[in-house]
């Protein structure tokens, strides 16, 4: 009981301090706050009659027993024109005595402890005080009557009914209160719902707009605040208006964008078309020259070596960027069962004679590990991942693919102890020609476009690439749908 209590309440602290609650709890805090003002007011108002009341009452039998006194013989404050609980007291030289009226309208003497606290009441002729009589009895309303020969006679009515009767009307005030708030808080919610309906629609449509792909590809952004919700006649609508003006201001720069980067596109798998042909002509011309030219001078034989090399180089970057080019376009993939293990040992294989001093490793690859995707696309990834720890480690470094599977998703991580990738450089580095160390990858021939091909490759088909990197460990985690 005590853990479903503290978690209630960690849940309330953790609640957002909306705009909603603030309305609601600063005019619940209003009505509150002039509630109990009234209430107190009303409390006292109704006091301070009954006292005045009251006092007039206990004038009325002042001079009533004033009357009495001056006639002769005996007082009898039990006869008729006398309240139940009716106290009369003399006060001559310290002494007190007196007498008071029963419940059963009995004249009952009075106690000097019952009265003591008349001998220090300072009087005032017709001015009534408040004094404590009566033990369990309360508060009494005392009153000097007259003066006979140098004995102060004093009469008073009691507080009680009072008292009850205050206490009976704060009771209801209380209640009142309580339900004047609730019934506040509950209308001022409803009021504050509806007046905030507006920035509702435009929260709903800036988290729609959130929600919405706009790091690539064509941008629409169709949402906007509905116009009813969307004018000048409120500030909450002029929010609103501002909103779709933004929008407005933001669809046409992601139209522009995408035009702009269309025609780039276009630009690029045109141009790479169109260098194919020229490329393979002069690769096919040099290694003509050769073979057919006999014995060549060495400075002419690297020249051609390098005329060879770099039109291959060339032509690599061609072939990648038509790639990217058709997926970009969005081009569909074949998706055919596909054996992942066979891919990464054909390309591990690859990779020994390519750089046999690396040391080349490999885990789960032993049986057939099915995924559905492009073999051929499938197999640029693994190539090119074992390309970049090839390309950017040290000979003897230690490059390693695992492959794990279940039925939900398929990890394929390629994992090298070489230098590491620095942090300024892992968010940019599937970016299109991004490059860790731009010297190492030119000279090593790298176009800066492998991870990005990989990516796009892995996007594709569903999944998703990731990299964590320290000095001596850099792993690469690409992650497929099983199915």
């Amino acid at each position: 009981m005590l853990d479903t209590l503290i978690a209630r309440l960690k849940r309330r602290r953790a609640s957002p301090n909306t705009l909603r609650r603030q309305f609601v709890a600063g005019g619940v805090a209003l009505v509150a706050l002039a509630s109990i003002v009234i209430g107190l007011a009303s409390s006292y108002a109704v006091g301070q009659t009954l006292v005045e009341r009251l006092d007039e009452e206990l004038a009325d039998t002042a001079r009533r027993l004033a009357v009495s006194l001056e006639r002769p013989g005996l007082v009898s404050l039990d006869r008729p024109g006398f309240a139940v609980e009716t106290v009369v007291a003399v006060i001559k030289d310290g002494a007190v005595s007196g007498a008071y009226i029963d419940q059963d309208g009995n004249l009952q003497p009075l106690e000097g402890h019952q009265v003591g606290t008349l001998r220090a009441v300072e009087w005032e002729p017709g001015e009534p005080t408040f004094v404590r009589l009566l033990e369990g009895h309360g508060e009494y309303r005392v009153m000097p009557v007259t003066n006979i020969e140098g004995a102060q006679v004093v009469v008073g009515l009691p507080l009680q009914d009072i008292r009850i009767t205050l206490a009976r009307l704060n009771i209801i005030i209380i209640i009142v209160v309580v339900l004047v708030i609730l019934l506040g808080a509950s209308i001022g919610a409803g009021l504050v719902r509806f007046a905030l309906r507006p920035l509702d629609r435009i929260r709903e449509t800036a988290s729609a707009v959130t929600r919405q792909p706009l790091d690539r590809g064509e941008v629409t952004l169709a949402l906007r605040v509905p116009p009813q919700y969307a004018t000048d006649d409120s500030e909450v609508g002029q929010v609103g208006a501002a909103l779709n003006l933004m929008l407005d201001h933001v669809d046409d720069a992601f139209r522009s964008r995408f035009e702009s980067e269309e025609k780039m596109r276009r630009f690029v798998a045109d141009a790479s078309h169109e260098l194919r042909t020229p490329l393979a002509a002069i690769r096919g011309y040099a290694e003509l020259t050769k073979r057919a030219g006999g014995k060549l001078p060495p400075d002419l034989q690297k020249a051609l070596a390098r005329i060879e090399s770099e039109s291959l180089r060339m032509t690599t970057l061609v072939e990648d960027l038509l790639l990217l080019a058709r997926l970009d376009e969005g081009e569909p993939l074949t998706k055919e069962p596909v054996d992942l293990a066979n891919i990464v040992r054909d390309a591990l294989s690859d990779a020994y004679v390519t750089s046999p001093d690396h040391d080349w490793g490999a885990q789960g690859v032993d049986g057939a590990v099915m995924v559905t995707g492009d073999s051929q696309s499938l197999h640029q990834v693994v190539v090119n991942l074992l390309a970049n720890a090839r390309v950017h480690t040290p000979a003897g470094t230690r490059v390693e693919v695992r492959v794990k599977q279940n039925p939900q998703k398929t990890t394929l991580q390629v994992e090298d102890s070489g230098p590491g990738i620095a942090r300024e450089n892992r968010k940019r580095l599937f970016q299109r020609f991004a490059r860790a160390d731009s010297s190492r990858a030119r000279s090593s021939g790298s176009t800066g476009l492998g991870l990005s091909i990989i990516e796009t490759i892995v996007k594709a088909h569903g999944g998703e690439v990731s990299l964590s990197s320290k000095p001596g460990k850099t792993v690469f985690t690409v992650t497929l749908p099983t199915r």
